[in-house]
C-alpha cells in the first residue's frame, strides 16, 4: 500500500513539473546570448595601398574608423550586430601597427581587437612602396585614356611619384578586376619617353606584363622586359599601344602562355588620352 502511495505521489510531482516547463515563457530576443567569435562586419580599408617612394601619405588616407567588428550573428536591427548594436566594436586607425613605409617593397599593417571573451579579430591591408624613378621621362602621362575600339572602355593612369604611375584596366576590358599595376616612364638615351612595365601579380594568381605591339608570344618575362616594352606611339594625343601578356608566375624566367587565360586576349590594345 505504501509503495502505491509513493508511486502516485511521484507521478503527481512529475506532472506538476511538466506543466511548469510547458508554461514557461521563452527568453525574449533582448536577453543576452553567448557571444560568438567576433568577425569584421564592415571594413573601410582598401586591399592594397600603393605609393611611390618618398610620396607616402598612408595615415592621412585612412578614415578615423577603419572597421567595425561584432560578436553576434543575430542580425543588424538597430545597430551593427545583435538586436541593440551594443556588441559592436569600432576599430580606429590610431590602433594600427604600422610597418616601414619608406623603403621600397611590399609590407602591410594590421590591428587586433578582443571582445569580453578574449576572442581576437584582425584587420589590415597590404602596402607597396614603388622604387623611386631617378631618371623620369619628359611627358606627364596621368589622365583618362579610352581604348580605340568599338567598346571604348577606359584606362585610368594615376601619378604616385615622379615618373611612376598606377594604372587600372590595362586590357581595356569590360571587367576591370581588383588589381592595380605599376607603370614606369624612364627617359631614354635620346631624351624621349621609355615605358617599363615589370611582370606583376594579376587577379588570377599568375603574372601580367605589357609588351610591345606585335611582339611574339611564348617568350620569357625577362625577354619581353629587355626587347619588347610597351610603347607610346603618338603625343597628340598621348597614345599607348601594348599587348597584355600572361605568365604562370611573376618570375623573370616564367614563359608566356601564348593565349589569354585570365581576363584578356592577345590582341594589341590602343589607348588615347582624353
Amino acid at each position: 500500500m505504501k509503495s502505491k502511495i509513493l508511486y502516485f505521489a511521484s507521478l503527481c510531482v512529475g506532472c506538476i513539473l511538466l506543466v511548469q516547463a510547458c508554461s514557461k515563457t521563452e527568453d525574449p530576443d533582448s536577453v543576452a546570448k553567448l557571444a560568438s567569435v567576433p568577425y569584421i562586419a564592415y571594413s573601410y580599408l582598401d586591399d592594397v595601398y600603393i605609393y611611390g617612394q618618398g610620396n607616402t601619405h598612408l595615415y592621412s588616407d585612412l578614415p578615423d574608423v577603419i572597421g567595425v567588428a561584432v560578436d553576434s550573428i543575430l542580425g543588424f536591427e538597430g545597430g551593427y550586430g545583435g538586436k541593440t548594436g551594443k556588441d559592436s566594436i569600432k576599430i580606429h586607425k590610431n590602433e594600427l601597427v604600422f610597418v616601414d613605409t619608406i623603403s621600397a617593397g611590399a609590407s602591410g599593417f594590421s590591428v587586433y581587437k578582443s571582445n569580453k571573451g578574449s576572442y581576437r579579430v584582425s584587420l589590415g591591408s597590404s602596402v607597396v612602396i614603388a622604387k623611386a624613378n631617378t631618371n623620369p621621362g619628359p611627358t606627364a602621362l596621368e589622365g583618362i585614356y579610352k581604348r580605340n575600339n568599338t567598346a571604348g572602355y577606359l584606362l585610368t593612369v594615376g601619378k604616385i611619384g615622379t615618373g611612376i604611375y598606377l594604372i587600372t584596366n590595362p586590357g581595356g576590358a569590360a571587367s576591370v578586376g581588383p588589381v592595380p599595376y605599376l607603370l614606369y616612364n624612364f627617359k631614354s638615351s635620346v631624351g624621349t619617353d621609355s615605358l617599363s612595365f615589370a611582370c606583376q601579380t594579376d587577379g588570377c594568381g599568375g603574372g601580367l606584363q605589357l609588351g610591345a605591339p606585335g611582339c611574339p608570344l611564348g617568350l620569357t618575362s625577362a625577354e619581353y622586359t629587355a626587347q619588347y616594352p610597351p610603347a607610346i606611339t603618338s603625343y597628340t594625343p598621348v597614345t599607348f599601344k601594348w599587348v597584355v601578356l600572361e605568365f604562370p608566375s611573376t618570375k623573370p624566367t616564367a614563359v608566356n602562355y601564348g593565349v589569354g587565360t585570365c581576363a584578356w586576349g592577345t590582341s594589341t590594345r590602343t589607348f588615347e588620352k582624353q
